[in-house]
């Protein structure tokens, strides 16, 4: 018994010593290390990406867009200055005009679990707004997830977000445009193999995924969703493209990642016919030979429909079985059903207030 004992002290040694402080900070730059405060990176989605079990990232406060992916057994907490050496130094939001906030810009679910979790992550201190989505616009909770000294507003259930699945229309939502509800989806799967661009937007034609017959070559600004230029030449995946792999991967699909897509763009440099080319290996949008060979992954343009009655359900959270809410406050959120919270199963829901008085706000874990 003695040895089973050491060996789980080993264990746990081990793990706590190799758990890591990352820090971001809208102050930083999308490639720094994010070690420190002062080599912080900018890129939230890259921070997350990168931490595993164990782990905690130090958000400063400053605005951040996007849908971010909840990791396992990550702590991730904002309402940081940028210069705090203990987590009792921050401010929370219901309490500081310095906040923490991450908006979903009207596209994206602002923070989604893609699965129940065996071990717990925790996401506190933050204002959660401007998200979409068919379920939980605000946040998506699923077992072992919890939410604490948050704020969760200004969300709107009905719409899907980028990143669903949608069943009828045989693809994952690239992008998503809330005001004319149109928006286009991404096949499941590559189609065909290393083609030249030219025979890459005929063979595409023959795509009938889903049954669908209108499959086509993505534009280069439809693939632009995915990356983004950082500085001195170097270029960043988005949100969206973190959200479309673990969408993929979530539905049996083949990632992204590593690959080379042709767009339907052409161009000429030089004489030497050229055209737009995914690099999923750097996330830059390229140029490249026409007469070289890439894959293809077909789009499909769409109109959207709300979910079914119109207008979603829960606007501010979805929370299922075994999830966690603490000491927030989720209030003026829009939904078809359940407006502010939804819940699915034996959900946790403690010092929470629904209003607007935050009464029972409480800056720490019951």
């Amino acid at each position: 018994m003695k040895y089973l004992t050491l060996a789980i002290f080993l264990c746990l040694a081990a793990s706590q010593a190799s758990a890591r402080r990352m820090y971001v900070s809208t102050a930083g730059t999308p490639f720094a290390d994010g070690t420190s405060w002062d080599t912080s990176t900018s890129d939230l989605n890259a921070a997350l990406a990168q931490s595993s079990t164990g782990d905690t990232v130090w958000v400063a406060v400053g605005t951040y867009y996007g849908g971010f992916l909840m990791p396992e057994g990550v702590t991730v907490m904002g309402g940081f200055l940028g210069n705090e050496t203990d987590a009792s130094q921050r401010s929370l939001p219901l309490f500081s005009a310095e906040q923490t906030v991450l908006s979903g810009k009207q596209q994206y679910r602002v923070l989604e679990q893609p699965k129940d979790y065996q071990t717990a992550t925790t996401w506190d201190g933050f204002v959660i707004t401007q998200g979409i989505g068919r379920q939980g616009a605000g946040v998506l909770l699923r077992r072992n997830g919890i939410l604490r000294n948050c704020i969760v507003r200004e969300n709107t259930a009905g719409l899907p977000a980028v990143g669903e699945y949608l069943k009828d229309e045989a693809g994952i939502l690239l992008f998503v445009n809330a005001s004319t509800k149109k928006g286009a989806v991404m096949s499941l799967t590559d189609f065909g193999r290393h083609y030249q661009q030219a025979r890459a937007k005929e063979a595409v034609k023959s795509c009938n995924d889903g049954g669908k017959s209108d499959w086509r070559l993505p534009t280069n600004s439809e693939m632009l969703y995915l990356t983004s230029a950082a500085n001195e030449g170097l270029y960043a995946f988005t949100s969206t493209f973190y959200i479309i792999e673990n969408a993929l991967s979530q539905n049996a699909g083949e990632t992204l990642k590593g690959k080379h897509y042709w767009t339907s763009n052409t161009a000429t440099e030089s004489g030497n016919p050229v055209a737009y080319c995914l690099h999923t290996t750097n996330a830059q949008v390229g140029r490249m030979s026409v007469w070289g060979y890439q894959r293809i992954r077909p789009v499909r343009s769409v109109t959207l429909a709300a979910a079914e009655g119109g207008g979603g359900i829960g606007g501010g959270v979805y929370a299922t079985d075994g999830s966690r809410l603490s000491g927030c406050l989720v209030n003026g959120n829009v939904a078809g059903d359940d407006e502010d919270i939804h819940v699915e199963g034996d959900v946790q829901i403690q010092d929470t207030d629904e209003e607007t008085k935050g009464r029972f706000l409480a800056q720490t874990e019951p």
